[in-house]
């Protein structure tokens, strides 16, 4: 055995755009339920729980167990309908590939999720792996499942899956890459509702420790200037009472994504143990380190 660098996808938050019926406008739902729902897709056979991707790709989830609230799972998927000659690295000799055309060699993407209670977010860490599968792929893969339960169990399957990714970057040059920032939530300390400005009552035990403050854009505007001098009044000054910052928007692809000080400079590689007959990394080691970068959260 030998190990490898395995690069992980940063963390993601999983999401629902939930609405109740047709003219609604879509509510933004933390995904709680994904947990569930892939403890039920594992129980099915391997033929129910198979999905077809794009060029001849398909997968299926092919483990998943709870630990300490934890869901650690693993996909396979592979490519079929296609079968070159193999080629020796060595000796640059060819040789008829012995596998069928329907057959694929195994491609693993490994993941871990967890719900928050804290903050109310479903937290997501996906290997990043070329040949395996994509956020997109893992996301078109939860909704149509999820869907189908939610449809057996009786429940309303008004909505989409969606997710935003936490970038790895530090927070002024990820947020000064915004199109648009939108909101801002600054947690504060409790500790300052009985200051004087606000002059809450002392009385305030009872509080979780951060209380949290909600700035929004007006309409087609942004507020990247105020979420920069904002940070910098953050920034090593502890006695100032901010905890945490935290701005949602849009990315110039359109995509919604956010940036949060917690989050800023996590590793995004993970060093594995790596099968030496298959060149894989060893699932047990991989998922058992990718839980304990998830735990820190």
């Amino acid at each position: 055995m030998r190990n490898k660098d395995t690069k992980i996808q940063y963390l993601v938050l999983l999401k629902r755009l939930y609405r109740e019926s047709r003219n609604d406008s879509f509510t933004d739902l933390s995904f709680k339920e994904s947990i569930e729902h892939f403890s039920k897709i594992v129980l099915l056979s391997k033929r129910e729980r198979s999905f077809d991707l794009k060029d001849d790709k398909f997968c299926f989830l092919d483990t998943f167990e709870i630990l300490d609230d934890i869901g650690l799972g693993c996909f396979k998927s592979a490519r079929n309908e296609f079968r070159p000659n193999l080629l020796n690295r060595r000796t640059l000799s060819e040789r008829r590939n012995p596998k069928e055309k329907v057959e694929g060699d195994i491609e693993k993407t490994h993941f871990v999720i967890k719900n928050d209670f804290e903050t109310n977010e479903t937290l997501l860490l996906l290997e990043y792996n070329h040949f395996g599968l994509t956020i997109n792929n893992f996301i078109n893969y939860l909704q149509n499942f999820s869907k189908k339960n939610d449809n057996k169990d009786g429940f309303s399957t008004r909505y989409k899956v969606i997710y935003s990714f936490i970038p790895k970057n530090n927070f002024l040059t990820e947020l000064e890459n915004f199109e648009r920032a939108k909101i801002a939530e600054i947690y504060i300390d409790k500790q300052l509702l009985g200051n004087e400005a606000l002059e809450f009552s002392q009385r305030i035990f009872e509080i979780k420790q951060d209380v949290k403050l909600v700035v929004k854009a007006d309409t087609r505007s942004s507020i990247t200037n105020f979420g920069v001098d904002l940070f910098n009044s953050f920034k090593g000054k502890k006695d100032k009472g901010i905890n945490r910052i935290r701005i949602k928007g849009i990315d110039k692809n359109g995509n919604e994504t956010f940036v949060d000080t917690s989050f800023m400079g996590k590793q995004d590689f993970v060093d594995t143990i790596r099968n030496n007959e298959t060149g894989e990394s060893e699932s047990n080691d991989l998922l058992n380190k990718m839980k304990a970068i998830l735990e820190n959260f």
